[in-house]
């Protein structure tokens, strides 16, 4: 470079007026950075406003990468809630007999009533009693037995794969046969079957 630069200051020498050596290192400079100059305003300014286009592009479509990714894994999160649930909803309803069902279930119960050694004096199904999604169907019955087959009848109910509840439990009328006190048993068992419809809401005045 320094034998290229005096060459061209010899040549300066020769061609043009002597001049001092800061003047040779000036032009020589001059000459250099006017191609520089020349191809930054020819090249690099036009395309300056693309590279900042494309970074500004590049930083918007990575932050939409990245919400794309947070959406998908709120997707993931709400489909796994969305399966928990319907685990749920199919154990419950398993819980709660069909229309079908319900003639053996109450077979069930009689017999549950009857090997614990209780006399059914009346068995009587009343209207259901729909709620949302399910119907109760309440069942009055009136046994007669004594006090611990009344209390073992009601364990096995409770046992059963479907639900029954037991309420209104009124005892009375005690008398005493071969040796042990017998009684008569009022109560009021309610088992559930599953309807799938919902209530019509009231309408808000």
């Amino acid at each position: 470079m320094k034998k290229s630069n005096g060459k061209f200051t010899a040549f300066i020498d020769e061609k043009m007026v002597p001049m001092g050596a800061k003047a040779k290192v000036g032009i020589v400079f001059l000459i250099v950075l006017i191609p520089v100059i020349a191809s930054y305003f020819a090249f690099y300014q036009p395309n300056s406003k693309k590279i900042q286009s494309l970074k500004a592009k590049e930083i918007s479509m990575q932050k939409a990468l990245k919400e794309v990714k947070e959406k998908a894994a709120e997707l993931a999160k709400f489909e796994q809630e969305l399966k928990e649930s319907e685990m749920l909803f199919q154990e419950a309803a398993a819980l709660l007999p069909n229309e079908k069902e319900i003639p053996q279930l109450l077979k069930d119960i009689s017999s549950l009533g009857r090997t614990a050694g209780l006399d059914f004096l009346t068995f009587k199904p009343l209207a259901d009693i729909p709620k949302d999604f399910y119907a109760e169907i309440p069942i009055t019955i009136n046994v007669r037995g004594p006090y611990h087959n009344m209390g073992f009848f009601f364990d096995q109910v409770s046992k059963l794969e479907r639900i029954v509840s037991v309420s209104n439990v009124k005892m009375g009328s005690p008398k005493k046969e071969d040796g042990e006190m017998l009684l008569k048993s009022d109560c009021k068992l309610v088992t559930y079957r599953f309807t799938n419809i919902e209530l019509p809401k009231p309408e808000k005045k």
